[in-house]
C-alpha cells in the first residue's frame, strides 16, 4: 500500500486528501495514517491549512488537506556546503 502511495504522489506532486482516498480504495482517516508516515519518513508534508488545489476553488479551504510528494527532489543549491580550495 505505501508503493502504491508514493507511487501516486511522486506522478501528481500533490493531492488532496479525499481524492488520494478514492484512488487508493481506502476511506480517508486510513490513508492519513499512511501519509502520517510518510510525513515521519520526511518524504510527503501536509500543507497549511486554507491551501487551494492547484486550478479549483470548489471546495471550501477549511475542508481540504492537500498533501505533496517531497522525497527523491533535487537538493537546493543553498543545501549544499561550500569548499573553497586554498
Amino acid at each position: 500500500m505505501l508503493n502504491k502511495l508514493r507511487d501516486y504522489l511522486q506522478r501528481h506532486g500533490q493531492s488532496p486528501l479525499r481524492e488520494t482516498a478514492i484512488w487508493m480504495g481506502l476511506d480517508e482517516d486510513a490513508t492519513r495514517q499512511l501519509l502520517a508516515f510518510l510525513i515521519k519518513k520526511g518524504e510527503v508534508e501536509k500543507l497549511p491549512e486554507g491551501t487551494l488545489c492547484e486550478g479549483c476553488s470548489a471546495c471550501p479551504p477549511q475542508t481540504i488537506e492537500i498533501y505533496r510528494w517531497l522525497g527523491d527532489q533535487p537538493t537546493r543549491q543553498q543545501d549544499i556546503p561550500l569548499r573553497l580550495s586554498r
